[in-house]
């Protein structure tokens, strides 16, 4: 079992001053725990929470 890290500090990234589209970087820590439930290149939900200001990035369902 690898159990790292649940929560650390990643970043939003632009990657032109004329992109719209963010990125955001996982760190390594959270990536690699064996509970992070997302696989490389999978397609994800991602919406606001305007009430707790936070982006929600979850499975498709």
């Amino acid at each position: 079992m690898v159990t790292m890290s649940k929560e650390s500090i990643g970043k939003v990234i632009q990657i032109s001053q004329r992109a719209r589209t963010r990125y955001v970087s996982i760190p390594a820590d959270v990536a690699g725990d064996d509970r992070f439930p997302f696989e490389t290149g999978e397609e994800v939900k991602v919406s606001i929470d305007t009430e707790n200001s936070r982006v929600i990035v979850s499975k498709l369902d």
